[in-house]
């Protein structure tokens, strides 16, 4: 049992520093996210990693669409996650980790839904890591 649990950690390990591997944080300004207010335009739940597209309205009007990234589908649902826990149309408050040149992707560092429900996707680079969802 217990080679089994330590062959499951090793496992999510690898998964975890391969997706960080994949684009690499040096890509993304990981010291602070931006707080951005928006809808739910698309929620992919995939692998290598889910997306979650969010239409953002500036002070003018005009929609900028975001895409942020998370971990990988059984990372996400040890934080709480599941394929239905977006809903496209849904009003958020998104935590984005930007891209450094400027453009409107990011990595996701939590989400909060209009009622306050709040999920972590990525925490802050030296955080402890979230409690696993029960």
């Amino acid at each position: 049992m217990k080679s089994t649990i330590a062959t499951l950690t090793c496992g999510l390990l690898l998964v975890s520093s391969a997706a960080l591997a994949h684009h690499g944080a040096n890509l993304y300004d990981m010291s602070k996210p931006v707080l951005l207010k928006g809808t739910i335009a698309k929620f992919y739940w995939g692998n290598p990693h889910n997306e979650v597209t969010i239409d953002v309205k500036d002070e003018k009007g005009n929609v900028a669409q975001w895409v942020a990234y998370t971990e990988p589908p059984l990372v996400m649902l040890e934080r709480g996650w599941t394929r239905k826990s977006l809903n496209v149309g849904e009003e958020v408050t998104a935590y984005i980790f930007p891209a450094r040149n400027g453009s409107t992707v990011g990595t996701l560092n939590r989400i909060v839904m209009a009622g306050g429900k709040e999920l972590t996707a990525y925490p802050m680079p030296g955080a402890p890591a979230p409690a696993p969802a029960k």
